[in-house]
Order: C-alpha cells, then sequence, then structure tokens
C-alpha cells in the first residue's frame, strides 16, 4: 500500500509504503505523483518505509520504469527505514540515477527532513540564541497536531487542545496510527493461518478509524482542522506528521503507570524525547 502524508511545503512530498506493493498500488500511485510533478516541477521525495516487504514483480518493474522517465524531475529523495537491506537497495538506486538518494533509519527522521528541505549534505547545526532573544515573548503556535486514539480519554486530550487553538487562532490537525496486525510465521504451520484475514482485519480497523476521525472532524466546532489516519506505530507515524506538517505543538495523552510499563517507555515519552516541536503532555487516569 502507498499512501500521501500532507506536507507543508509545494516542492516537497511524502508517501508511506507498507507491505508488499503490488502493479495495482502503483496503478494508483504513480498518476497522482506524475500530476505532481507536472504542477510543480523538480519536487523532493520523502518515502517512509513501514513493515515493507518488497515488490512483487510487476511493481518492482513499475518502479524502476518511473524512476528512469522521471530521473530528472526529483531534486533528492529521503527514504526512511529500519532494516539494512533498505539502506543497500537505496544505495544502489543512488548509483544508477542523477537524482541524489539518501537513506536515513526511523529514528533519525528529523534528519531526513532537514536534508531534503535545506539542499545540504549535513544536518545544519543549531545556532546559538541571540542573548535579547531570550527577552522576547515566544512565537504563536500556529499549527497545533493532537494525537487520538479514540479510547474515552481522547477527550479530554481534544479537549486541552481545543482551548490552545482557540486561543492562538491556531490550524488543529487530529492523527491516528493504525499498527498493522503481527503476521505469524506461516511456515511453521500453513493450515492455522490464513494472511488474508489478517489484511481484511487491518482494512476494517483503519476504515473504522477513518469514519470516526470524520465524524469527530465535524462535529469539533472549530473551522480550521485537518485531519488523516495513517499506517504505521503511532510514535513514528506522529512524529512524520509533525516533520510534515511543521507542526509546533503536540499535544498528546498520557497514562501515569509504573514498573514495567514506564521502563520500557510510552507513546507520550517517545515523542517527548524526539519531537522538536513542544510538547503538551494531558495526564490520563490510570486505567
Amino acid at each position: 500500500m502507498i499512501e500521501f502524508v500532507p506536507v507543508s511545503e509545494i516542492n516537497i512530498f511524502a508517501i508511506r509504503a507498507s507491505g508488499k506493493l503490488t502493479d495495482a498500488d502503483y496503478q494508483q500511485f504513480l498518476p497522482r505523483l506524475e500530476k505532481l510533478i507536472g504542477e510543480c516541477g523538480p519536487v523532493s521525495l520523502m518515502i517512509e518505509l513501514v513493515d515493507f516487504r518488497g515488490w512483487e514483480p510487476k511493481a518492482a518493474w513499475d518502479d524502476f520504469r518511473f524512476g528512469m522517465e522521471h530521473d530528472k524531475d526529483f531534486l533528492r529523495i529521503a527514504i526512511v527505514g529500519q532494516k539494512a537491506w533498505q539502506k543497500w537497495m537505496s544505495a544502489i538506486g543512488d548509483a544508477f540515477t542523477l537524482t541524489k538518494i539518501r537513506f536515513f533509519y526511523q529514528n533519525s527522521i528529523q534528519d531526513a527532513w532537514d536534508w531534503l528541505r535545506t539542499g545540504d549534505e549535513n544536518v545544519l547545526a543549531a545556532e546559538a540564541v541571540p542573548a535579547g532573544l531570550l527577552n522576547q515573548a515566544p512565537d504563536a503556535y500556529r499549527n497545533i497536531l493532537v494525537a487520538l486514539d479514540f479510547t474515552p480519554h481522547s477527550q479530554k486530550v481534544l479537549a486541552r487542545a481545543l482551548e490552545a487553538v482557540r486561543f492562538y487562532n491556531a490550524k488543529l490537525s487530529l492523527i491516528h496510527a493504525v499498527e498493522n496486525t503481527f503476521y505469524p510465521d506461516l511456515g511453521n504451520d500453513l493450515a492455522m493461518y490464513d494472511p488474508a484475514e489478517f489484511v481484511e482485519f487491518d482494512q476494517k480497523r483503519h476504515d473504522r478509524a477513518v469514519m470516526l476521525m470524520d465524524k469527530l472532524a465535524r462535529e469539533l466546532d472549530y473551522p480550521n482542522v485537518q485531519h488523516e489516519v495513517i499506517w504505521g506505530g503511532p510514535n513514528s507515524a506522529i512524529l512524520s506528521y509533525a516533520e510534515a506538517q511543521k507542526a509546533d505543538l503536540i499535544v498528546v495523552g498520557s497514562h501515569g503507570r509504573h514498573g514495567l510499563a514506564k521502563l520500557l517507555g510510552s507513546t507520550a515519552a517517545a515523542i517527548v524525547h524526539n519531537a522538536r516541536c513542544d510538547v503538551f503532555v494531558v495526564r490520563l487516569p490510570d486505567q
């Protein structure tokens, strides 16, 4: 599956690829990308690989042919993944094209966005803060991103976010991540598992989330709302979407867990530690 991720710039586009890509995926994706290239000229592309398992043969040919035909239409392509073979694949692609292709591991996705936006080979170092700036009022929030999981406690998270967007007259972005179900090793017992059942189950979860998100956005008493349901783990999906939209505040809920759950961390902790914008954590009741 290939899905577009909204990006705030006009010459940078982002997609998330998951599962095993098919010819049908490319027949839907390539015409849209070709249209964007025609409208915007040379573009840069962010490709996130989420639970990515390669291509079917015809899909691989679709990918190769499109790349050769549009080699001069891409400025840079950043590929973000988690596997060594994905890094090797990126290096091979870079060797056979004029487009600069660079691989980043998932925990360095902010560096990938910097590389696309600045055009520099190295991520720009943070500049020292001028002394006079410390006495200035902070900039108003312009784009506030809210991570929702559709539990009853999400209402408290959203209520806090609405207070902020109304105060700052900011854009409100809502996001929910749908993570693929764990696929068992079918080689152990083919009679026990049907992979199509997992795919169907995941799609139903995704469709239900889209329905809930559409309903929620319609019912909100706020004019400037953007909402997305994205495939992938919540940590990477939220951080990636925040970068793509240049969010300057993320609002997320967190339960006051202790013991092993606290040691292993949570979505809120991961976002606080890795986001480059402000993060507002809403304390939720323990379940």
